[in-house]
């Protein structure tokens, strides 16, 4: 298998949970990305709310993709610039802005753009 992007990568582990629920074991047959890989990816995935838990029995999990997760994977088709924007509170009551150009290499980061926007 020839050398994939890591925003390809991504690509092919949320479009294998399109439309369905899916064990990482799944996503590993579906993709053949490596296990490390696909576990990896899993746990940063469901730490920003892209993917999320509908089952889990000991370590045996169950995922399927977030509304934001659906919205990244059509970006994702669509070859846009993705910026992804975290807003929160912390404790003081402050807001948190941060911003992510995931604009794939070679590519302006003017043009489309596709905002995937989470709320603490």
């Amino acid at each position: 298998m020839p050398s994939m992007s890591p925003r390809e990568k991504v690509y092919m582990m949320l479009n294998a949970l399109r439309d369905r629920i899916a064990s990482p074991s799944d996503v590993i047959a579906m993709t053949g990305l490596p296990r490390y890989e696909v576990l990896a990816a899993f746990h940063v995935l469901e730490a920003l709310s892209i993917i999320e838990v509908v089952y889990s029995r000991g370590n045996y999990k169950l995922y399927r993709l977030t509304k934001q997760g659906k919205v990244l994977l059509e970006a994702l088709e669509k070859n846009l610039e993705i910026s992804i924007e975290i807003k929160g509170r912390s404790n003081e009551e402050t807001d948190i802005g941060t911003t992510m150009d995931l604009a794939p290499a070679g590519l302006p980061s003017e043009g489309n753009t596709e905002a995937v926007e989470a709320s603490a």
